[in-house]
């Protein structure tokens, strides 16, 4: 009977110190963030794809849709959709994207940053979504790409959404 009770104790001390371990909804945003930034930054990434004259880096594991054109490049990675719009009339400084994100007051922005870098503008924000899961968006210059997602993944797929958007070299 001891040793039932004690694992049961043990079983739930566990659970209780793996539930402590996860990130907060506040901490994976801002650690999501403070990586799209350093992404931002760097911008370090070969271009390994194109796609009706636009060259870009596409990380490992993501799929880009055979549905995409030169404006609208739709990626996936497991069970999630990633949306690329390209917007080749805008420059590198353009802060279109940002300026419409700010203007939609339906929109409930967690966190948000902006970014500059040699005359470059980019910016990344994490939206309020209805159910369990965030909008993220990440955008330089005339190219911004933006998914749904939960909140154990918010600083993997902004880190690869900027690494993205910074990579994009238009013909």
């Amino acid at each position: 009977m001891f040793r039932q009770w004690k694992f049961i104790f043990l079983l739930a001390i566990s659970v209780l110190a793996l539930a402590a371990c996860g990130k907060s909804l506040d901490e994976s945003v801002t650690s999501g963030v403070e990586g799209a930034r350093e992404a931002f930054h760097s911008n370090d990434k070969n271009r390994t794809e194109e796609i009706d004259g636009i060259k870009l880096h596409k990380p490992v594991g993501f799929k880009i849709s055979d549905k995409s054109d030169a404006q609208n490049i739709v990626f996936t990675k497991n069970e999630e959709t990633f949306i690329l719009f390209v917007n080749p009339n805008e420059e590198s400084d353009s802060k279109l994207f940002y300026d419409l994100l700010l203007a939609d007051k339906s929109k409930e922005i967690i966190e948000q940053a902006t970014f500059t870098d040699a005359g470059t503008f980019g910016f990344t924000a994490v939206v309020k979504s209805d159910n369990d899961e965030v909008e993220l968006i990440t955008s330089v210059g005339g190219s911004k790409m933006t998914t749904m997602t939960k909140k154990g993944n918010i600083e993997k797929n902004l880190i690869r959404m900027m690494e993205i958007v910074r990579s994009i070299k238009q013909d």
